[in-house]
């Protein structure tokens, strides 16, 4: 029988790092989300073995929608500029990230808090399992 391998990284955890300088990061939301909010959600992917590949939804909260654009387009350029590089912060340690991509490009959506703006994207990551001792 052959040893188990480790665990992929948490995509979330990853972005929620990686996305921190921008603002304030959740994997969920409440009805007292104040704004600018990050929120991150691993929405599919797969893996071949050896490289994960999730999707990641990034929803970016404004309290206008020049607010919630701007962090959309910071997220953007942190997640693409992310490839080749480690990750590390209160949630993941020297994740490297080997690739990233768009998958579907920033679009503003309703939501039910008129008070808030709100801009998505998905973006596509490649990571492997951390090298074990």
């Amino acid at each position: 029988m052959s040893a188990l391998l480790g665990p992929y990284p948490d995509a979330e955890l990853v972005m929620l790092d990686l996305l921190a300088p921008v603002a304030a990061t959740v994997t969920h939301t409440d009805d007292d989300l104040t704004a600018p909010t990050v929120q991150v959600a691993r929405v599919g992917g797969a893996d071949d073995g050896i490289t994960d590949r999730p999707r990641v939804q990034v929803t970016c909260y404004g309290a206008t929608r020049p607010q919630a654009w701007q962090l959309a387009e910071q997220a953007r350029q942190i997640v693409l500029a992310a490839a080749g590089t480690a990750v590390s912060g209160d949630n993941v340690t020297d994740v490297f990230i080997d690739s990233t991509r768009t998958a579907t490009p920033a679009q503003q959506l309703p939501d039910r808090n008129r008070d808030l703006r709100v801009v998505t994207a998905t973006y596509l990551l490649a990571m492997r399992r951390p090298r074990t001792s």
